[in-house]
C-alpha cells in the first residue's frame, strides 16, 4: 500500500517534466534534453537496486524505504530553490541564453486549459493517443516488472545472494542510462538534418525499440545459462531506451 501511494506521487513527474521543457527545450532539442531528464530514472534504478540490496541484507527491508524517501525529500528541496517555470523568470539566466531560447520557441499563445475547455472527447477517440498510450502501458509495465522481479529471478534461477542480485540486476538498467540520451541525440541529429521526418523518427524508435527488447526477453526467459541470461536482459533493456526517445 506504502509503495502504491508513493507510485502515485511520482506518477506526475513524468507530464510535470514535459511541461516544464515546453518552455525550455528549443524544438530540434527536446529530444535530447527530455531524454537526458527521464535518464534519471534509470541511473536511479543502478544505484538503487545494489543500495536497496544491501540495506536489505545488512539492516532490514525497511531500510531502504527510509533511506530513499530521505534523498526524495531532499532532492525536493533542492528542486523547489533551482527549478523555474520559464526562462523569463530565472534569476541568473543569461541574456543571450534567454533570448535563443524564446526566439526559438517563437510566439506562444498559449492559454492555459481549463476542464471545461479540454478537448477530452478529442482525445479519447485519437488513434495516436491510444497508439501513445499503450506504448507507455507496455514500456511502464515492462520497466517496472524488471524493477521489482529482477533480483529475484537471479536469487531463485541462478541462486544468487540478495546482495550480488541487486548489483547484477542494475547492470541493464545501467546500459539504459547510457542508451537514453544517446537515443535522444540520434534522433535530434535525423530530425535536425532532414534525414527523417520527426513521425518516421517516433515510429522507428518506438516499434525498433520495443520489438528488439521483447525478442531479447524471450531469450531471457528461456535461458538457463548465466552468460546469456545476463546479456540478452542487459541488450533487451538497452533497446527499450531508443523507444523512450
Amino acid at each position: 500500500m506504502k509503495e502504491g501511494r508513493k507510485e502515485k506521487g511520482e506518477g506526475v513527474t513524468y507530464p510535470a517534466c514535459h511541461g516544464i521543457w515546453r518552455n525550455w527545450a528549443p524544438p530540434l532539442e527536446r529530444s535530447r534534453l527530455a531524454t537526458l531528464a527521464l535518464c534519471g530514472s534509470y541511473a536511479g534504478a543502478v544505484v538503487g537496486m545494489p543500495v536497496s540490496a544491501w540495506l536489505t541484507e545488512g539492516i532490514g527491508w525497511p531500510a531502504p524505504f527510509y533511506f530513499f524517501g530521505m534523498v526524495g525529500v531532499t532532492w525536493g528541496f533542492f528542486w523547489y530553490w533551482l527549478a523555474f517555470e520559464k526562462p523569463a523568470t530565472h534569476p541568473t539566466i543569461s541574456a543571450r541564453e534567454q533570448q535563443y531560447i524564446e526566439e526559438s520557441l517563437g510566439k506562444q499563445r498559449f492559454k492555459q486549459p481549463t476542464f471545461s475547455t479540454t478537448p477530452w472527447r478529442a482525445f479519447a477517440t485519437s488513434m495516436p493517443v491510444w497508439a501513445i498510450v499503450v506504448a507507455n502501458i507496455a514500456r511502464s509495465w515492462t520497466f517496472y516488472l524488471l524493477i521489482i522481479s529482477q533480483p529475484q529471478y537471479f536469487k531463485e534461477v541462478f541462486e544468487y545472494d540478495i546482495a550480488k542480485s541487486g548489483t547484477i540486476s542494475a547492470l541493464p538498467h545501467l546500459v539504459m542510462a547510457i542508451i537514453v540520451p544517446f537515443g535522444g541525440q540520434l534522433a535530434d541529429y535525423f530530425r535536425k538534418n532532414k534525414i527523417m521526418s520527426t513521425t518516421t523518427v517516433r515510429k522507428l524508435f518506438n516499434c525498433g525499440g520495443f520489438g528488439m527488447e521483447a525478442i531479447f526477453l524471450m531469450v531471457t526467459a528461456f535461458s538457463r545459462d548465466t552468460r546469456v541470461a545476463i546479456t540478452s536482459l542487459t541488450i533487451a533493456v538497452g533497446f527499450s531506451g531508443f523507444a523512450i526517445s
